[in-house]
């Protein structure tokens, strides 16, 4: 078996290094397969894992294009073709110093180049006008990318792969990187080994499916499973029984590109078997399984047990507190010019120290701190990031109110008049007061007057209603028949129409009221008391300051509102008159200078009475001489318009 054998395609990295000082050379047979169109470039162990992509050129060659991506230090990308337009190469645990998020790509297989800036890795992203024959050369501090016509490209030799278990045995001083270009036949990763092994290991290549295949998915995919943690390392596969567990962290560290630091107490033999998995799964996984942790800084890990590094940061944190403790205490005023010193104060609080002390004067709205150096420069970023200018929101009201009353009534009034005389008196009826005054007849009459049908017309809202009578008799006759019809009608308009305006800041409640206090009599142990109810028309706006869309160019209000209309109702009791309450709450998102209206607040109240004398009111036509009818109807309307504007400063 080959000490190595390369398999062309995404990057593969193998270092052996043994436990002696003498350098042993590989076998020579993958220089056969590296005949074939890929290029090793010789690399020293010594240089540094890349920290970031610090620039990108391209230059275009005749029909060729060649990208130069250049970083502070080695890289370890992964290329694939998503598709015919589209070249992906990841650079993982690498950040992005380069300025410009696209790079035009001044040729014509290159359209441009997207630079994508991620937690874990940074993503270039090749625009390609046509599927051409690439290749990926991870040269010293640089990844050169050539472009070519497909047709330009070099048949390149197939390049054999066995499928067993890489076998490494022998220890060796020198490190080989392997090129991938554009070839149907590729692996995902394998790993690369750092350190002697004290017992001999295996590792073994990925198979993975061919790049042109448009459902493929990238082994690092950001899909995240509920509940589970993220691994997004590169994939590997680990063989090992009873390994020293040191000699797999070096392999993890090659690997990953992490300078990883292992403390005195960590040993322990490790015997695991893991197919195709991400390397930080495998890394947590080994951690847990020996009660280890791990403390990152940059691009280093320090490994240890989990009481050691518990002490140490027990250490970090009493140096700290020391170090607080022994710096001088400083008096400082801040002014604050938009908000309450008060409300500011209550969310400063939680940064002060254990000796720090915060006050507020109400006079100047200024907060006074005493504190350290370094926590006074906190107080002022905070102080400088939270008082800020509070912007104001003008709302102009229109409150429309329309009621229409109509009623009508009809009714009768009639009744008779009797004397009796006797022989000796004569004397006609006199004195007879009918409806129009009094009738002819001086001389003294015993008659007896009354109605013997009272139902005058009732119209709601007048207080009498006008009416037609007759009196009938006969001068010198002992009877006199009185009768009196009665018909009113009512008809009112009234519409009332007021436009408060108030002002008030972003976030605040602004309150416009109108009406008059009911007073209401109560009677307790201490006496009658007077109380007052609001019957008035009330408008409650919270307006919140909000733009969900940047390409509008207006800004939008979020209103809260509440509008409450109470009124004087109809029933009364002893204690006073009853209140009819409306209510409307609601939110509503509207543009800056934008109207809205709050309507729905409608009464439409219809009566129809009838008062008679029982049977006899209901005998056709001659039903009427026996009861009264009215009719009335009311409608009232409520309107509200809002207006809010950003009052411009």
């Amino acid at each position: 078996m080959t000490a190595r054998r390369f398999i062309g395609a995404l990057g593969v990295s193998l270092i052996a290094l043994g436990a002696h000082a003498g350098m042993v050379p590989l076998d020579d047979e993958a220089g056969e397969s590296g005949k074939s169109g890929l290029a090793e470039v010789e690399e020293g162990i010594g240089s540094l894992p890349a920290q970031s992509v610090t620039n990108i050129e391209v230059h275009p060659e005749g029909d060729r294009v060649t990208v130069a991506i250049v970083g502070d230090g080695r890289f370890f990308p992964d290329a694939k073709l998503l598709d015919e337009s589209r070249l992906v190469i990841d650079m993982p645990a690498v950040a992005s110093a380069f300025r410009h998020s696209t790079v035009q790509g001044q040729h014509q297989l290159l359209k441009t180049i997207r630079v994508g800036h991620h937690a874990d890795r940074v993503r270039l992203v090749f625009d390609l006008l046509e599927q051409p024959a690439f290749s990926v050369e991870a040269k010293g501090n640089k990844i050169l990318v050539v472009l070519s016509p497909k047709e330009s490209q070099g048949s390149h030799s197939e390049i054999s792969q066995s499928a067993n278990p890489l076998d490494v045995s022998r220890p060796a001083l020198q490190e080989r990187k392997v090129l991938f270009d554009s070839g149907p036949r590729t692996v995902k990763k394998i790993a690369r080994i750092i350190g002697p092994a004290q017992s001999p290991f295996r590792v073994q290549p990925v198979q993975m499916a061919a790049e042109s295949a448009p459902d493929q998915k990238d082994s690092r995919s950001d899909d995240v499973v509920a509940g589970q943690t993220r691994f997004v390392g590169r994939r590997i596969s680990l063989d090992f029984q009873q390994a020293d567990i040191t000699n797999i962290l070096r392999l993890i560290a090659d690997v990953s590109g992490f300078n990883i630091v292992v403390g005195e107490a960590v040993k322990s033999k490790v015997t695991m078997k893991l197919v195709n998995v991400p390397w930080d799964q495998a890394l947590d996984m080994l951690l847990k399984m020996n009660g280890l942790g791990m403390i990152r800084q940059g691009s280093i890990v320090w490994v240890d047990t989990l009481s050691n590094l518990a002490k140490q940061q027990d250490e970090e944190a009493r140096a700290k507190d020391a170090k607080v403790k022994a710096e001088e205490l400083i008096d400082r005023v801040f002014y604050i010019k938009n908000i309450q010193a008060q409300e500011l104060m209550t969310s400063l609080r939680q940064y002060l120290s254990p000796r720090g002390v915060m006050q507020f004067n109400a006079g100047s709205n200024a907060l006074i701190v005493r504190e350290t150096e370094s926590k006074l420069a906190i107080m002022r970023q905070l102080v400088e990031g939270l008082d800020l200018e509070v912007p104001q929101v003008q709302i102009e009201a229109r409150i429309v109110q329309a009621d229409t009353v109509y009623a009508r009534g009809l009714g009768i009034q009639w009744g008779f008049q009797a004397a009796n005389r006797t022989p000796s008196t004569f004397n006609a009826i006199g004195g007879l007061n009918g409806p129009f005054g009094e009738v002819a007849g001086t001389g003294n009459s015993t008659i007896s007057r009354s109605w013997l049908v009272n139902l005058p017309a009732q119209v709601g809202g007048l207080p009498a209603v006008p009416g037609i009578g007759w009196t009938f008799g006969k001068l010198g006759g002992d009877f006199a028949l009185d009768m009196r019809l009665s018909a009113g009608e009512l008809l009112g308009l009234t519409k009332v129409i007021a436009a408060p305006k108030i002002m008030t800041l972003d976030k605040r409640e602004a309150k416009i009221s109108q009406g008059e206090s009911i007073p209401f009599q109560t009677t307790s142990l201490q006496g009658t008391q007077t109380t007052f109810v609001d019957a008035n028309l009330e408008l409650n706006v919270t307006p919140q300051i909000t733009s969900r869309d940047p390409k509008e160019d207006a800004k939008r209000i979020l209103l809260k509102v509440r509008a409450t209309r109470n009124a004087v109702g109809a029933r009364s009791n002893p204690a006073g008159p009853s209140i009819d309450r409306r209510e409307a709450n609601t939110q509503v998102l509207v543009r800056d200078g934008e109207t809205m209206v709050i309507g729905g607040v409608f009464v439409d109240t219809q009566n129809n009475n009838v008062q008679g004398v029982p049977y006899m009111s209901r005998i056709p036509v001659l039903g009427w001489l026996f009861k009264n009818k009215s009719e009335s109807v009311s409608k009232q309307e409520l309107l509200i318009f809002l207006t809010p504007s950003i009052v411009k400063t």
